[in-house]
């Protein structure tokens, strides 16, 4: 009952915090006239994969990379097939600015990872591929003029309070995220899971909580370009900030489950999610389009997750 208790404040923090980081991040955009896409690859993006690095940290203290690895591939389809699936039932039927060059590095981080897992070891010209990705990325970011839009500006704006709600936002999402996947695995060991199912199921699920949590916020006050950007950017930001510091500090041996089960609906769920968001980005959806869509990628994470937990074996 404490558990259960416990899990319940988190989540409220969580969601709490997500709300205010949402509304900050957005008056900041205003205010400088970034447009809300810029600031969902960057601040939102950014905020949201904290709880994928902390694991990833915690988990190399205790010798565990099986969970920080299993945590960021599960994450990142739970970003697309998930919470981006929940997301198609309201944000395909208007029209958003997903730029090209944006989606790049989705594709880049994948196609480097399936190359990781042929040899099961992350080498240092691995570990520079990531980090070269990431400089494209931020390269990328610097390039796209339609991130400053003039008009957008407001005077409105008290920078002093937007930054403690900001602050403050950030400060939630992690502890009530973090919180949640502790009590979370708590159960999950007690069941006898292994680290990788762990990884892949109870901690991705809980580390895209924050994503989630800022998603339904953003969808709620109608700041669709913002959940895109931020599926984008921690979509790439989990690889790139993880999986490099896993290869410097450990020389583990990746399982070959990740290669065998996982990383087909990594590549179909980001090739999915690429393509959808360059259709949004030219073209206004019908609604029922999106639910079809919505249902398509929620029905895809259930199966992933029926697979992983051995239930049915489909992938």
């Amino acid at each position: 009952m404490i558990n259960i208790f416990v899990l319940i404040i988190a989540l409220a923090v969580l969601i709490f915090g997500a709300n205010k980081f949402v509304d900050a991040s957005s008056n900041y955009a205003a205010y400088f006239g970034v447009n809300e896409f810029f600031i969902g690859l960057t601040i939102v993006a950014l905020g949201t994969s904290i709880p994928e690095l902390f694991v990833a940290v915690s988990a190399i203290f205790n010798r565990l990379e099986s969970v920080a690895i299993g945590t960021i591939v599960g994450s990142n389809i739970a970003n697309i097939a998930l919470i981006f699936g929940i997301s198609c039932f309201s944000i395909a039927s208007v029209k958003v600015k997903a730029n090209f060059i944006s989606l790049i590095p989705v594709a880049l981080v994948v196609m480097l990872f399936a190359v990781t897992l042929q040899d099961q070891i992350i080498s240092n010209i691995e570990v520079l591929g990531f980090i070269l990705i990431f400089l494209f990325f931020i390269y990328a970011l610097l390039q796209d003029k339609n991130n400053i839009d003039i008009e957008t500006i407001s005077t409105d704006f008290s920078k002093i309070r937007e930054f403690m709600y900001l602050l403050m936002g950030f400060l939630f999402i992690v502890i009530g995220s973090n919180l949640t996947v502790i009590y979370a695995e708590k159960v999950a060991v007690n069941l006898g899971v292994s680290e990788l199912i762990i990884g892949l199921s109870i901690l991705a699920l809980g580390t895209s909580l924050p994503e989630l949590a800022t998603t339904i916020t953003a969808l709620s006050k109608g700041k669709n370009e913002m959940v895109v950007g931020n599926i984008i950017g921690s979509n790439v930001l989990n690889f790139v900030l993880v999986i490099p510091l896993l290869g410097i500090s450990s020389n583990f041996v990746i399982s070959n489950q990740l290669l065998d089960r996982d990383l087909v609906p990594l590549i179909i769920s980001t090739a999915m999610f690429i393509a959808l968001a360059l259709i949004i980005s030219k073209y206004v959806l019908s609604r029922w389009i999106g639910v079809m869509f919505g249902i398509s990628f929620l029905t895809f994470y259930i199966l992933y997750i029926a697979s992983v937990s051995g239930i049915v074996e489909i992938f």
